[in-house]
């Protein structure tokens, strides 16, 4: 396994558990607004995580064609 294959099985992995938090508020079970927010945070982070693993990705690729 390359390491770009790597980055995009973490990556997938991030969007997965992203998803689940939008599933898990729009089926409206968190529990209290603190919960609603620590959930916000964490889905921006893995949103953040998503695209720093994007930009790698597009050096490493770079990279091999140069």
């Amino acid at each position: 396994m390359s390491i770009k294959d790597l980055l995009d099985k973490i990556k997938k992995e991030l969007l997965t558990r992203k998803s689940q938090i939008a599933t898990e508020m729009v089926d409206g079970r968190m529990s209290d607004f603190t919960h609603y927010q620590k959930s916000v945070g964490i889905s921006e982070g893995l949103h953040l995580a998503a695209e720093i693993l994007d930009e790698i990705s597009k050096k490493i690729e770079k990279e091999e064609d140069d």
